[in-house]
């Protein structure tokens, strides 16, 4: 106990020195020990917090002051879908009774159940649907231009199956490096890819561009900013052959989105009606990830790197990819069939029909509202998304002379009813200097960093923290002075003066 006494009495901590103090009364040396407790218990709690504030996000997501390239990054993929679902000479010379009858049927949102004959939905009857029923790539296609320079339409564009139909599409990768198995009946391609479209390139988020890239490859990537280093496209509808539409009106939907994803234009697409001039000006995002961020756990930092989660149907792991995928699985799982666009894991799969509206629409909504059926499928902790900006306006052909010559070679009416120009700016047109919005994960340097900024932290909350225990502690000095050293108090000696001299 006298040890324990002479430890309180010699100590340098704030407070415990007059809890030692026998000349101080009762109260007074009570006061010091409530005032240590509580700024004991206090500094606990908030350390506490700190430390559990630093454990659930260790992440630190910052804006990268360094500026990005942007020939490192891909020129977006665009997808483009007439939407007329079937060409009305193909629907009037089907014969009744047929599959493409039922098939048509079920484009077109008839109530006919196109497996209500001997006639199975197999994939392959729907693909033949899909080639003779859709407008093809090269008749929606009028002109095309990259970079201010004219390019033939099937060189830079190729169909793509989608949900909203068979639709062409710019700048995305080529199948083989899309999908797991490229030999798949489920990989879709109508136009052979040749060399005129230039050299297919592996690029991810993660990976990038290889050094000494072709010029002339893809995905292509943007070589500047502006109207003149985008892409333009005149667009023919055809609305004398429309037979039905995937909504209550003419003209396209399309799609702006990276060119490593499966676009959903049947949700997400934007129309593009006949007879406008539509511009989209589209800034890139790219979220980029530290390595170091590696050791903290996918829980903990809620991104995925491409090696940590495998596909079973797309190379390259993306939230969209993996959802696509997840929802096809469950499809397949509960229903037996799989929607005609989703990722096809045999080559004549069966396909869902009529019948089977009920069970997918109810997984779809259960998923989506995160229910029963859950994908949990996180972000890539790599990634690329375009944001963008539209404007339009009336086409004048006609009515005065016009910038795009290549109108005036059809009638006024043709070009209102059926003509559409997108022209697309280049993905920097609205991002001046040639910079890209960078956005990055990081740790802060690394863990061991980071514990050295916890410890900090700690040690400023317990230096403020003692402060607060020495101002208590000068309220109980100043109430012993004015207790003991006022003259006309208690008229006792004062314990903190000797011959006049204040000691501590």
């Amino acid at each position: 106990m006298e040890n324990f006494k002479h430890y309180l009495v010699n100590s340098s901590l704030h407070g415990l020195k007059y809890i030692g103090d026998t000349q101080l009364s009762l109260t007074e040396r009570c006061f010091f020990i409530i005032a240590f407790i509580v700024v004991f218990l206090l500094s606990g709690y908030f350390i506490s917090n700190v430390w559990q504030k630093w454990s659930e996000t260790p992440i630190i997501i910052g804006l990268n002051p360094t500026a990005k390239s942007i020939s490192t990054i891909p020129f977006p993929a665009i997808t483009i879908c007439n939407m007329n679902q079937a060409d009305l000479h193909y629907a009037k010379s089907i014969a009744n009774g047929t599959l493409d009858e039922a098939l048509l049927g079920s484009m077109c949102g008839s109530e006919r159940d196109f497996q209500s004959n001997n006639s199975s939905g197999k994939w392959r009857h729907f693909k033949k649907f899909l080639l003779s029923a859709s407008q093809p790539c090269r008749d929606m296609l009028l002109m095309c231009r990259f970079a201010s320079k004219l390019e033939p339409c099937m060189d830079i564009f190729w169909s793509s199956l989608t949900d909203d139909g068979l639709c062409c599409t710019f700048n995305t990768i080529h199948p083989d490096f899309m999908f797991q198995m490229a030999s798949s009946g489920s990989k879709w391609e109508n136009e052979e890819i040749n060399s005129s479209k230039g050299e297919a390139i592996d690029w991810t988020p993660e990976k990038g561009y290889p050094e000494n890239t072709p010029s002339r490859s893809f995905p292509r990537r943007s070589i500047g900013a502006g109207y003149n280093k985008g892409l333009t496209v005149i667009l023919n509808c055809d609305l004398k052959n429309y037979y039905c539409s995937s909504t209550s009106s003419s003209g396209f939907k399309f799609l702006i989105h990276a060119p490593m994803e499966t676009p959903k234009l049947a949700n997400y697409g934007f129309f593009v009606p006949p007879g406008k001039e539509t511009r989209v000006v589209v800034t890139p995002k790219v979220n980029e990830a530290s390595d170091l961020i590696r050791r903290v756990s996918i829980q903990q930092r809620q991104c995925v790197f491409a090696n940590e989660w495998n596909l079973s149907y797309f190379r390259t792991y993306t939230q969209k990819n993996c959802e696509m995928e997840c929802e096809s699985k469950t499809i397949a799982e509960q229903c037996g069939c799989i929607m005609y666009y989703m990722p096809k894991t045999e080559a004549d799969i069966e396909i869902c029909s009529l019948k089977d509206v009920e069970c997918y629409e109810n997984i779809k909504n259960a998923i989506k509202g995160n229910a029963s059926f859950s994908c949990s499928c996180l972000p890539a902790c790599h990634e690329i998304e375009y944001e963008r900006r539209f404007s339009s306006g009336p086409l004048g052909v006609g009515k005065f002379l016009i910038k795009e010559r290549f109108l005036n070679k059809f009638a006024p009416e043709f070009v209102r009813e059926n003509i559409a120009v997108m022209p697309p700016t280049s993905l920097v047109a609205i991002v001046v200097g040639a910079t890209v919005c960078r956005t990055t994960l990081e740790v802060l340097g690394g863990r061991p960093f980071v514990l050295g900024v916890v410890v900090d932290n700690v040690a400023a909350l317990l230096a403020g923290l003692l402060l607060l225990l020495a101002m208590a502690t000068t309220i109980g000095f100043m109430t012993v002075v004015l207790r003991y050293c006022v003259p006309g108090t208690k008229g006792k000696p004062c314990p903190f003066m000797d011959n006049g001299v204040v000691t501590t």
